[in-house]
């Protein structure tokens, strides 16, 4: 049994925490809403703690799991209650939130001058992996703290795939959601055209699950436009801001990415309005009748 506190309780950081808490680890959590942590933890048998440096002290592991850079930063160096200040020399941090190479390349440095092992740890998956422990983590560190974090890791992770220097798994990542987004948008802006077409829908629908172009991920995404089931997974918002992300990555790279950029509009819009908390699959309201 370990001691591990869990930073961000969204989504995925919940159920990080149940599994990990399942698992017979000493799971302490925080989350900046506090009525979201203290739920959890009277239903779940967990400790909650009031301020991320209250939630690290005496942690052998710390995962995060936070919405974006600017939450990342406060939680790990606000003045008053960031974490590093309070966590034990050798404790072992997994960053697990989509954040910019950047950001990570900075919290990697202040981990080193807190004498604490970084590992970046972000994930492929949605909710049903978390559920089910089998999200797919992309490690970037220090080979001898990936190793440490590795049992830790498993207990959420389907895979897992080494990748390199910190930044790198950030970079993969934002890869990954930009291609998955740009792909559902594309489908979705066919979904719309297929309902103004004189196709029955359902069997176009059908046909392009089928195709040998279509991934398992992007049959999911077809039914549940076909269905209007657009219950937040990764909800619009997300993908927005991660879209965002890649595109300011680009730019420091000095990469051309035109259709992400005009993948990133699409989805700025649709935050901006009714799609904002609805699935990536709710992009196909752009579209539908």
């Amino acid at each position: 049994m370990n001691k591990i506190t869990v930073l961000g309780l969204g989504a995925m950081g919940s159920r990080m925490a149940i599994n990990l808490s399942a698992a017979g680890h000493d799971v302490t959590v925080w989350n900046r809403t506090q009525s979201v942590a203290a739920a959890l933890a009277t239903e779940k048998g967990l400790s909650v703690a009031e301020t991320p440096r209250s939630a690290v002290k005496d942690a052998e592991f710390v995962v995060s799991m936070l919405r974006d850079d600017d939450a990342a930063l406060a939680v790990w160096h606000d003045p008053e209650h960031g974490a590093f200040a309070a966590m034990n020399s050798g404790a072992v941090v997994i960053e697990s939130s989509t954040l910019t190479p950047t950001t990570i390349e900075t919290l990697a440095e202040a981990a080193l001058d807190a004498n604490v092992r970084f590992v970046e740890a972000p994930v492929v998956g949605s909710r049903p992996q978390a559920d089910a422990g089998a999200l797919f983590y992309l490690l970037s560190g220090e080979a001898e703290a990936v190793e440490a974090a590795q049992p830790i890791i498993d207990v959420n992770a389907g895979n897992s795939k080494y990748v390199g220097e910190i930044g790198n798994a950030a970079t993969m990542k934002l890869a990954i959601n930009g291609l998955f987004a740009a792909q559902v948008a594309a489908f979705a802006e066919m979904t719309g055209f297929i309902e103004q077409s004189s196709l029955d829908t359902a069997e176009a629908m059908e046909t392009l699950a089928a195709l040998p172009i279509t991934s398992p991920g992007l049959q999911r995404v077809l039914g549940l436009m076909q269905e209007r089931n657009y219950s937040p997974n990764f909800p619009v918002h997300l993908v927005a801001k991660d879209l965002g992300y890649l595109t300011k990555t680009a730019q420091h790279l000095k990469a051309r990415l035109p259709i992400a950029e005009a993948t990133h509009t699409i989805y700025q819009q649709a935050a901006a309005g009714d799609q904002r908390d609805l699935d990536i699959a709710g992009i196909a309201q752009l579209y539908q009748t």
